[in-house]
Order: structure tokens, then C-alpha cells, then sequence
């Protein structure tokens, strides 16, 4: 089962980092507006994913919306959580949207903004590389690569659940999920860098028995489709490996942090065309 309409219905249970934050836009709004006062026109931007954070936002920021979606069920369903309604009005909508898979990307110097959210993880790893080519291609000469995604920090070290937990109950009350989910996927990812999403809620129903998580903070975990709708793989590749690639075909000029109790572990890519005079060039 992929992103379904019944995923849709779940997702909308999801939190950070499974959705944008309002700390996380703050900062991609800082760099669309530094293009938007370069180019000094609209700004098309191509939604990598029916994220409806980023359609509200990205409707808020004056751009030229369009959406890449492989499953037209839950974008559609997903529409419900637009608090732009216009957006999706079906008579006078203000979004264009294409029913792709994101590997498939053909356009030519065409975007000014790609961004998805998590949206690496969603792509079959022997396919990331073509993706990464794909969006160096249609972005324009200034364009802007904009995301987050789980990623296997550099010598990365296992944590000890029982004190980490311990140092949760002790400190301020930061929803389970943004708290956890991050050490959660780094505990159970397997040799290939692949999460299952099963194999991740039975390591949590163990850390119940364990009695290091309380039945309230179980709860919070319940109804997000671990155990039941999300039955497909999610990619978390080693973060030095992704930079490279980056590195190969775009220019990363920065990386920023959110203000979440997760944003240490989720850096924001901020990545340019290998052309782009964007950030210190003169025009």
C-alpha cells in the first residue's frame, strides 16, 4: 500500500518532523524572498508531494503553485487540510498538478523553487540519483533546491533508549512523536538504509513493556499508519552520501536548523544550480 487516500486520512495525525513547521518555512521564506527580489518577477515553484503546508504557504508567498503527485486519491483527499480553500476549488483552483512519480521530473530550466518534505525518503534508492540530475535540469539558473529529509548523521551513535526516555519524562513536554520518531527510524533502519515501518512500531510496543514509555505517550503513536496502512519501504540514506550527490549535479550553499526539539538531527538543505549567481553574484 503507498500514499493512498487512506494514508491521507492518517497523515493528517502526523507532527514534526513528518510535517512542516512554521520554524522550518520561516527560513525557506527567507530565501525565496532573497530570489524574489533577485529575479523580480513570479516565482514558479514545483511541490514535490501534496504536502498541504507547503501549498498554503507557498500560495501565501505569491508563487506559481504547481504539485507533483504519483496518486491522485490522496492529493485529493489530502485537499481537506488546505486552509486556502480556494487553492483547490475546482472551477478556479490556483494550483496546476501533475500526476508523476518525482524520478520521472522532465522539464527544462522551468522551476524556480522544487521543495518536498521528507520527499528523498519516498524515492526508490537506485532512482535518487536520476531525481537529483532530473531537478538540476528544471530548475532555472537561480533556482533553489529546498528540503528536509531523515538522514543517517555522519558516525552516528545508537542511543540508549532507557536514559534517553528518562531525560524525556524530566524535561519540558514536547509532543512523543517529534521527540522520538528521529532515534526511532535511526534504530531501525536495515543494512540497506531501508525503514520498515512495522518493524519501527514493534520496537516502540518494547519500549512499552519496558515500561520506559507511559500508555499516554503510547498513544500518541497510534492511528499514524506504522502498523497498519503504511506498508511500504522509506529510504534514509547516509547524509554524506546525499551531500554528494548534491554536490554532484546542484551547489549547496548552506544548511539551516528549525526551532523544534527534532531540528538538530533534520538539517534544511539550501541548494543552488552549479550556474547560479544568486548569492554573490551581480545581474
Amino acid at each position: 500500500m503507498g500514499w493512498n487516500n487512506e494514508l491521507a486520512i492518517t497523515w493528517t495525525k502526523m507532527v514534526g518532523p513528518s510535517r512542516p513547521t512554521v520554524s522550518e518555512l520561516t527560513i525557506y521564506s527567507e530565501y525565496v524572498h532573497k530570489l524574489m527580489d533577485y529575479e523580480k518577477r513570479q516565482l514558479r515553484i514545483l511541490i514535490l508531494g501534496s504536502t498541504p503546508e507547503l501549498r498554503d504557504w507557498a500560495f501565501e508567498e505569491n508563487l506559481d503553485v504547481w504539485v507533483m503527485d504519483a496518486n491522485p486519491d490522496y492529493h485529493y483527499t489530502i485537499n481537506r487540510e488546505m486552509r486556502h480553500k480556494c487553492i483547490v476549488n475546482k472551477t478556479y483552483g490556483q494550483e496546476t498538478f501533475i500526476q508523476e512519480y518525482w524520478q520521472n521530473l522532465n522539464y527544462v530550466s522551468f522551476f524556480d523553487i522544487i521543495i518536498g518534505d521528507l520527499a528523498i525518503g519516498n524515492i526508490p534508492p537506485d532512482k535518487v540519483e536520476l531525481f537529483i540530475q532530473k531537478v538540476s535540469t528544471a530548475l532555472t539558473p537561480n533556482g533553489l533546491f529546498l528540503g528536509k529529509s531523515f538522514l543517517v548523521p555522519q558516525n552516528y551513535q545508537p542511543v540508549d533508549f532507557e536514559k534517553l526516555l528518562s531525560n524525556y519524562y524530566s524535561g519540558a513536554p514536547y509532543h512523543p512523536y517529534s521527540f522520538l520518531s528521529f532515534y526511532l527510524t535511526m534504530e531501525c533502519i536495515d543494512e540497506n538504509n531501508l525503514l520498515d515501518f512495522q518493524v519501527q512500531y514493534n520496537k516502540l510496543l518494547e519500549l512499552h513493556r519496558n515500561k520506559w514509555i507511559t500508555d499516554e505517550f503510547l498513544e500518541a503513536f497510534k492511528g499514524v499508519g506504522w502498523d497498519k496502512e503504511m506498508k511500504f519501504k522509506f529510504f534514509v540514506p547516509n547524509r554524506i552520501d546525499y551531500e554528494r550527490l548534491l554536490d554532484k549535479y546542484l551547489h549547496i550553499y548552506t544548511v539551516e536548523y528549525g526551532k523544534d526539539v527534532y531540528s538538530p538531527n533534520f538539517p534544511l538543505h539550501i541548494v543552488t544550480t552549479k550556474q547560479s549567481t544568486l548569492f554573490g553574484g551581480n545581474k
